[in-house]
């Protein structure tokens, strides 16, 4: 185009004197030609076409960066993931309000994702229509927080009869894949986990408990971590049933009339037990003065005490008492024994002590008096307190077995006895001869 117009000015030019032609060859025509060199070959663009990868948590903003210098009159394009055109230079064309070019720089073409989401993630191209085209390829990523999935995950609460094997589920999503772990806080048999809870090998989605019992009662924990804060939790309570179970401290209890006394039952059970107290068959009336019952709330969530005091205790008060409980899974009982303590008084005490003997010095001998004349033995001639105080004598110690004086007596009678005899016998022979 330019050379035809150049052409005609020519020709035109014809016309004219020769110096005149001469002058527009010499002068004009150098400009004209620069002027079709810089418009058929423009200033090259500087682009960087080198690829990027960029990472921000779902919910930021992302920026996408792209700048081109010495652009001229050539068009900046963006491209999502899916191809679709988002804007030529900073006209947006696609139907999303969260993304727009933004210009901080004459040279830069920014691309703003807001509140991004994790469908965001993927491969946006930055073009300019160069021939051929220039591409800037940035890969971006989107980090979602850990999210337990409700609808896939296990109630709340569960409530098992003691002896069954349950299951618990917890569903968790996130951007990477989290790892669930199942933790028991209240229990504390863990080791620490980021100083608030209790960690074990126990991981994965789902946690089995086999022959639960009523020691598996109470709350556990799924916890969610892939490094994206904030980590996502779930509890699961879990509610162990079983029958009542009656337990006594002291299945006899002695007490004294007119004293009172504190007769004291434990009842294990889930669901909580009804507990009443029985005597002899009738339930208590605790209405009276005469009887208190009081209920108290042990360490183990499954135990209560309950008390029954008696107050000034009669002969009608003494007899079994029973504790009963109950639930809507079955019935226990224990029975145990009020009875009269009597106490030992100190006369009982005097006739039951032993009784030392007295001192040897204080004791006292009753010499035998002897007659010369009679050949019977010695204990013939004894008056009859001395036979008193003999048989006194002998019966005050006969019952410990140790008779000291009764045992000098003896003696004392026996030499006596001899001296009488060896005498005799000499009187004899005298006569005889």
């Amino acid at each position: 185009m330019f050379r035809n117009t150049l052409a005609t000015h020519l020709m035109k030019a014809m016309i004219m004197s020769s110096g005149i032609i001469e002058c527009i060859l010499l002068l004009c025509l150098p400009g004209l030609v620069a002027f079709e060199r810089d418009s058929l070959y423009p200033v090259e663009p500087v682009f960087d076409d080198s690829d990027t990868n960029y990472t921000v948590i779902a919910g930021s903003t992302a920026v996408l960066h792209c700048s081109v210098e010495n652009k001229g009159k050539l068009k900046v394009i963006w491209l999502n993931p899916r191809k679709t055109l988002i804007s030529t230079d900073d006209i947006r064309h696609i139907d999303d309000p969260r993304m727009s070019v933004e210009r901080p720089q004459i040279q830069d073409w920014f691309l703003h994702i807001r509140e991004t989401r994790q469908n965001d993630t993927g491969e946006y191209m930055c073009q300019i229509n160069t021939r051929p085209v220039k591409i800037k390829r940035i890969h971006l990523y989107i980090l979602v927080p850990p999210e337990i999935v409700t609808e896939w995950s296990s109630d709340d609460h569960i409530q098992v009869r003691e002896g069954v094997t349950i299951e618990f589920v917890c569903n968790a999503t996130g951007v990477p894949s989290p790892e669930v772990r199942w933790l028991r806080p209240s229990q504390g048999f863990f080791n620490n986990y980021i100083d608030e809870y209790a960690t074990s090998s126990m991981i994965g989605e789902i946690l089995i408990l086999h022959n639960i019992s009523r020691y598996c009662d109470g709350t556990y924990v799924c916890a969610a971590d892939n490094g994206v804060q904030p980590r996502a939790e779930k509890e699961f309570k879990v509610t162990v049933l079983f029958s009542p179970e009656v337990t006594l401290l002291n299945s006899r209890i002695g007490q004294v009339i007119g004293k009172e006394t504190m007769l004291e039952c434990k009842v294990s059970a889930s669901p909580h037990a009804s507990i009443v107290w029985k005597k002899n068959g009738t339930e208590i009336p605790t209405s009276l003065y005469k009887f208190w019952t009081e209920i108290y709330d042990d360490d183990d969530n499954h135990q209560k005490t309950l008390t029954l005091t008696v107050i000034d205790i009669q002969k009608e008060d003494f007899g079994y008492y029973t504790c009963e409980a109950s639930n809507s899974l079955g019935f226990d009982s224990e029975t145990m024994l009020l009875y009269e303590y009597v106490a030992v008084s100190s006369k009982h005490e005097d006739e039951n002590r032993i009784v030392e003997p007295p001192p040897a010095t204080k004791q006292t001998t009753v010499p035998i008096q002897l007659d010369k004349n009679t050949k019977s033995a010695p204990f013939s001639n004894r008056n009859n307190d001395q036979k008193a105080q003999e048989e006194n004598s002998y019966s005050s110690y006969g019952s410990s077995g140790v008779l000291p004086q009764f045992n000098i007596l003896m003696a004392f009678s026996c030499v006596t006895l001899s001296i009488q005899l060896i005498s005799d016998v000499c009187k004899i022979v005298t006569t005889l001869r």
